[in-house]
C-alpha cells in the first residue's frame, strides 16, 4: 500500500495491517497522517481486520490516542469488525482497547497470536 520512511500501511489478505517500528514519533501528526493512509485502504479492498503492530519504546501521546479512536470510526464505518494489536509491553496496548469501543479489540503480545484471534 503506502509506505512512510518509517511506518506501513498495507492491506493482506482482508487485513489491513498499520506498522509502527520503533522510533517512529507517535504523536498527533503522525496518527492523522496514518489515518488518510488507513482510510485509503480500508475503500479500496473489502476488509474485515485490522493488525497494529507496535514496536516503540517511548511512551504514547494524549494526541495520538485521539487519532486512533479517529482510526477506530473509519474502521468501524468500512466494515472491520477486528482490531488487533501487537506490541511488547502489553500495558500501552492495554491503553488503546480501553479507547475503543466500536470494535472487537485485543492486545497480544505476538502477530501470530492475533492472526489466530482473527481466525477464532
Amino acid at each position: 500500500m503506502t509506505e512512510n520512511e518509517s511506518w506501513d500501511v498495507r492491506v493482506e489478505d482482508k487485513t489491513v495491517i498499520v506498522e509502527l517500528p520503533g522510533g517512529v514519533e507517535l504523536d498527533k501528526e503522525t496518527g492523522e497522517q496514518i489515518n488518510k493512509e488507513f482510510a485509503e485502504a480500508t475503500g479500496q479492498i473489502q476488509t474485515k481486520y485490522q493488525l497494529t503492530l507496535l514496536e516503540t519504546e517511548d511512551p504514547l501521546s494524549s494526541g495520538l490516542f485521539d487519532e486512533v479512536k479517529k482510526g477506530s470510526e473509519i474502521a468501524a464505518e468500512n466494515g472491520i469488525t477486528h482490531w488487533a494489536i501487537v506490541i511488547n509491553e502489553r500495558i500501552k496496548g492495554m491503553a488503546f482497547d480501553s479507547k475503543l469501543d466500536n470494535l472487537n479489540t485485543a492486545v497480544f503480545e505476538s502477530r501470530s497470536e492475533a492472526e489466530d484471534w482473527f481466525g477464532s
